[in-house]
């Protein structure tokens, strides 16, 4: 099992020190960095330790899927761009949570939306296939997005796309606060990478909480393959990163 945190890629060292495996920064600054900044990201990446295989926030708050008016064309561009820089930093998996970006418009009824998220994902999928990236779409809370709100509504819309590279994610946070049952990893069949923070203040998971203990069975009785990702608030990494990685790495060794 790899464990990873989701920060910046100005973050490198801190993560090392802490001692994790990897961290998942976000793809949706990558297009607007200058080719010197984002060419001294990759010379950071290939000299630490630390490796960025999977990035999130696949698109930005001002690229609404869902409109009507947003087009093909608008699509494709952002990605080329922002998803060759994603490979060329060593990104493999690209998550797709980006809730407002998914946001169902106002007026536009729920199969219409269902619709177009599939065609939006199906392209997104296409395009990144090109540069072997595989896209794990993130169920999200109903606070924060108003489409794909569950780990089954994730499956069903990962069936609907039918890609070989477009999967599903579980997030404890998100799970824990509508209260779904996280056994839904096992009724779906599996999920293809993992975040988690605390159920209720979404802090990076020093502690143990009861649902944890589930999570971790669920993915051992799905003979899970991916990694775990801290996508939680962390005040000291120095401090929080060690008790949290010692905590993830018992609770698998007990599940």
């Amino acid at each position: 099992m790899k464990y990873g945190i989701c920060v910046g890629l100005n973050r490198l060292a801190e993560a090392a020190a802490a001692g994790f495996d990897t961290i998942e920064p976000p793809i949706n600054v990558l297009p607007d960095m200058t080719e010197d900044a984002f060419q001294a990201a990759v010379a950071a990446v290939e000299a630490s330790p630390v490796k960025c295989p999977c990035f999130n926030l696949l698109f930005p708050r001002t690229l609404q899927l869902l409109d009507t008016g947003t087009t093909d064309e608008d699509v494709t561009v952002y990605l080329d761009s922002a998803l060759s820089r994603m490979r060329r930093l060593g990104g493999r998996i690209a998550v797709f949570g980006s809730g407002r970006s998914r946001n169902r418009p106002e007026g536009m009824d729920y199969g219409q939306a269902f619709r177009r998220l599939i065609h939006v994902t199906r392209l997104t999928g296409e395009i990144a296939a090109k540069f072997g990236i595989t896209v794990v779409i993130e169920p999200l809370n109903r606070a924060e997005t108003n489409m794909i709100n569950s780990v089954a509504e994730g499956a069903c819309l990962a069936a609907a796309v039918n890609l070989p590279n477009v999967q599903l994610l579980a997030d404890y946070y998100h799970v824990d606060k509508d209260g779904e049952p996280i056994e839904d990893i096992i009724r779906v069949g599996g999920v293809s990478h993992i975040h988690i923070a605390t159920g209720e203040t979404r802090l990076c998971p020093t502690q143990e909480e009861p649902g944890f203990r589930k999570l971790f069975a669920a993915l051992k009785a799905t003979d899970y393959q991916g990694a775990v990702s801290i996508e939680g608030k962390v005040e000291d990494l120095a401090q929080e990163g060690p008790a949290a990685l010692a905590l993830m790495k018992r609770l698998w060794a007990e599940a």
